[in-house]
């Protein structure tokens, strides 16, 4: 009998996709068994964050880095728009549940998990349970690329919205601002990180990126701070912070050969895990020569009260 096929699905090589195939890819790079467990390693470092993080000490690695990234957007986002106890906050694309978690445990506020993968949602309302916080966190399983579940219906007063390296999924950046200006009540806040491109780079620099995500073109700073006003946001900011990219890609690729052996036995293929290695092994050379990678927390308000 010949051994079984171990599956690699979610990788893209040499494809971005259309407005209309992203959200499927989406679901195929994060809702995998193998995929949910490599993203727990290299991006979570065994926690509930799947994104990029900011260092503070040399010794930080992906799990405390990805804290100081949610340290750093809820003080965003109470600085943006007092979070109280009454307030409402959509986390949109909330994956595992680790910001909605946070949040909820930070402000005592109801928080609103908003994510495509039915294992995550799981995942998510599990972790709630354990931490306590279950009465403040519900979950909506919806694709925000689709009209039929987003925005979803018969949602409370949304007086915040938070999102984490989730915009890149986007099939139409403009469009999904565009609802989630629409979502808000006056007065509200948004704030979110998104890996992009820096200002100039083009797409063939980028290629590392698209090949192992789900995307179609990737977004620039200066476009999102334009089509935030063009959506009809006021106090539109940006912190840069593109200069933790090189050492985070470098923390990456370090949890994947120094545990990649674990992986493999918790069921990552190593066809996957290979292909992952030279990627961030690109990634980190071409972030190093040339910066074409850009990341930061973007912040605007609905127009309206601050209280």
């Amino acid at each position: 009998m010949s051994a079984a096929v171990q599956k690699t699905t979610g990788d893209f090589k040499n494809k971005q996709f259309s407005e209309e195939e992203v959200a499927s890819k989406v679901v195929e790079q994060y809702d995998e068994v193998h995929a949910r467990t490599f993203y727990k390693y290299v991006m979570g470092g065994g926690g509930y964050d799947i994104h990029y993080g900011m260092f503070r000490t040399a010794s930080d690695g992906v799990f405390e880095s990805s804290k100081n990234t949610n340290a750093a957007l809820l003080r965003l986002l109470d600085q943006t728009r007092p979070v109280t106890k009454d307030s409402v906050v959509l986390d949109l694309g909330s994956g595992h549940g680790g910001l909605s978690h946070e949040i909820a445990t930070t402000f005592g506020c109801k928080v609103v998990s908003f994510n495509i993968s039915p294992e995550q949602n799981n995942m998510n309302l599990e972790e709630a349970a354990r931490l306590g916080v279950k009465e403040l966190i519900s979950v909506v399983e919806g694709n925000f690329n689709d009209a039929a579940t987003f925005p979803p219906k018969k949602l409370p007063k949304i007086t915040h919205i938070v999102s984490c390296e989730v915009f890149c999924h986007a099939a139409s950046k403009p469009a999904l601002l565009s609802d989630i200006f629409k979502m808000l009540e006056p007065g509200g806040a948004l704030v979110f990180t998104d890996i992009m491109g820096a200002d100039g780079a083009n797409e063939k620099a980028l290629k590392d990126f698209t090949d192992r995500n789900a995307t179609t073109e990737m977004a620039r700073p200066s476009g999102y701070l334009q089509q935030m006003k063009d959506a009809g946001f006021a106090h539109v900011g940006f912190f840069d912070g593109s200069g933790h990219l090189l050492p985070y890609f470098a923390a990456m690729l370090d949890v994947c050969l120094k545990q990649g052996d674990d992986m493999v036995k918790d069921g990552v293929p190593r066809p996957y895990l290979d292909k992952w290695i030279a990627s961030l092994t690109d990634r980190v050379k071409i972030q190093g020569d040339e910066a074409v990678f850009a990341w930061g927390l973007f912040s605007a308000r609905k127009p309206g009260p601050l209280y």
